[in-house]
């Protein structure tokens, strides 16, 4: 076992609160690191458990001499010595300032949700905030802010050094609601209405009928539905004709890009509305560009949707979102 799976193994035989207390002094990475660890160990005899457990106390029995004193201990001692406010400073520099300890918890905050409970607060609080946060995250949260107040904190954040006791005791207030509202929301997102959509463009059986189902139960929202299944699936759908249109007027080197990596069938059906020597000009240009980023194909085909919905809502024709019935 590595020094990291040795790790997990013994916070997972502490228990949950003894794991927990730990975990609160480390880094964001180690606690991610670990925490994989922790759900992946498996099959660890008694021999290895033991084994583990054994070098822990050993090296613990090595280091371990005099017991150092708490904090506690030291605060109440300074504090009759030298007095609240000086003990205070002289405890924050042999522990490190409470205050990032508090805001490290931010770390695991939306930037998002961050942004927004900050947004309405004094530019002087926002700045120290983000003055405590990594610059990755204070980055991401300054971005959520309003345009017409970034530098203003940016200029602040460069021009803080001691900060006074209002504003600490102002911040903890802010960093505790905004804990208790993260913990109130889940970190897993569902763009619901894109997801019905692409459930729907890749539905095998009857998607006109369920759209119409939608319909009953929300007309809006059924709406919302049909505007984001303007997806580069449909073109597969459309007539002979209209798919014609839309492809005469798509630059080659877009559309090239675009039909990376595409299922083949679609493929096929997009080159076959092309003339076929400018069809075999693209397939040949698809070759040449070889591998490209998901992102650069992604984009191409949301460009060739753009186009198409333009041509559409300028009345050239009537993009098909279902197979067109048909009858014996």
């Amino acid at each position: 076992m590595d020094n990291l799976e040795q790790a997990a193994m013994l916070l997972l035989s502490m228990g949950e609160q003894g794991a927990a207390q730990v975990m609160a002094h480390l880094d964001r990475n180690d606690v991610q690191h670990l925490s994989h660890k922790m759900a992946r160990l498996a099959s660890i005899t008694q021999n290895e458990a033991e084994a583990v457990l054994g070098r822990f106390f050993k090296g613990y029995q090595e280091q371990s001499g005099i017991a150092r004193a708490s904090r506690t201990y030291l605060q109440k001692t300074l504090d009759l010595a030298l007095g609240d406010r000086v003990a205070k400073s002289l405890i924050d520099s042999i522990y490190g300032d409470e205050v990032k300890t508090l805001v490290k918890r931010l770390e695991w905050v939306e930037p998002q949700l961050l942004a927004r409970e900050i947004a309405n607060e004094h530019s002087q609080l926002q700045a120290v905030l983000l003055g405590l946060l990594p610059p990755e995250s204070a980055a991401q949260v300054l971005q959520g802010l309003p345009a017409e107040v970034q530098d203003e904190v940016l200029v602040r954040i460069a021009q803080l050094g001691d900060i006074d006791r209002e504003v600490v005791d102002e911040l903890k207030q802010l960093v505790e609601r905004c804990m208790l509202i993260a913990m109130g929301k889940s970190y897993t997102q569902i763009s619901g209405v894109r997801q019905v959509a692409d459930i729907l463009n890749r539905f095998d059986g009857d998607r006109e009928q369920l759209m119409e189902m939608l319909k009953l139960h929300d007309k809006q929202l059924a709406n919302n539905v049909a505007d984001n299944m303007f997806d580069f699936i449909i073109l597969g759908r459309q007539k002979p004709e209209t798919l014609q249109e839309i492809m005469a007027v798509v630059p080659a080197d877009v559309l090239a890009l675009a039909l990376k990596g595409i299922d083949s069938e679609l493929k096929s059906t997009l080159l076959s509305a092309l003339p076929k020597r400018m069809s075999s000009a693209i397939e040949t240009q698809v070759e040449a560009i070889g591998s490209v980023p998901l992102s650069q194909a992604i984009a191409a085909r949301k460009e060739i949707m753009t186009l198409a919905k333009q041509m559409m809502d300028d009345g050239e024709f009537e993009l098909q979102l279902f197979e067109e019935q048909v009858v014996e």
